[in-house]
């Protein structure tokens, strides 16, 4: 069993600090600018009158933007995750908080994930 001696509010502070960075699905953090820049990347392709140069934007863009999209659900993954534990820890329950903790900081390395 871990030592736990958890400054709640800081966390709390935190939390929201980085969801604010990462975004809530409205569009104006980094969710967003990867949708915008996945739209240039399409518009780009587009414009681009070149059969290879368009085939090599749309096979960039799906690479990329897959990566990008499990980029931004493994830190939504990861906020809920500690907030959960701290929220365990909150009602006296160390063990939930633990298995929390456990399941927030396991994450497979995406760049060993198939593409």
């Amino acid at each position: 069993m871990s030592a736990w001696d958890i400054d709640a509010p800081s966390v709390g502070t935190v939390l929201n600090e980085v969801l604010g960075k990462v975004g809530d699905g409205s569009g104006d953090a980094l969710d967003g600018a990867l949708t915008t820049t996945g739209d240039e990347i399409m518009n780009a392709a587009t414009a681009a009158c070149s059969g290879p140069v368009e085939g090599e934007l749309y096979h960039f863009l799906e690479h990329v933007g897959a990566l990008a999209e499990e980029m931004v659900e493994r830190a939504g993954s990861a906020l809920e995750g500690c907030a959960l534990a701290v929220d365990a820890y909150l009602v006296g329950d160390l063990e939930m908080a633990e298995e929390a903790q456990a399941n927030a900081t396991y994450a497979e390395n995406p760049m060993n994930a198939p593409h």
